[in-house]
């Protein structure tokens, strides 16, 4: 289960190399939508085997594709709750 990268929608299904969102048709199994994408790491990805792709919004066959889940917009993550509550924001 995760979230489009691009609409938010909550995707429940298996995400194949070439499956598109129900709702915007953007690529899934993308490195935007991947919980090892990181734009400051080497090859944008935080794992080190790894090959450079070169439209982090395209398909791609990156077989250490972990789809990530991320909150709605409008939506606080539960660890951005818990640092909010800690620090009395």
């Amino acid at each position: 289960m995760g979230t489009c990268h691009k609409c938010g929608e909550t995707i429940t299904d298996a995400v194949g190399f070439r499956a598109t969102c129900p709702k915007c048709h953007t690529y899934l199994h993308c490195c935007l939508n991947c919980r090892l994408y990181s734009p400051s790491s080497h090859n944008h990805c935080l794992s080190p085997t790894t090959e450079y792709v070169r439209d982090a919004e395209g398909a791609n066959f990156c077989e250490e594709f972990e789809f990530t889940v991320r909150a709605k917009s409008g939506e606080q993550s539960p660890a951005k709750s818990k640092f909010d509550q800690l620090f009395g924001e």
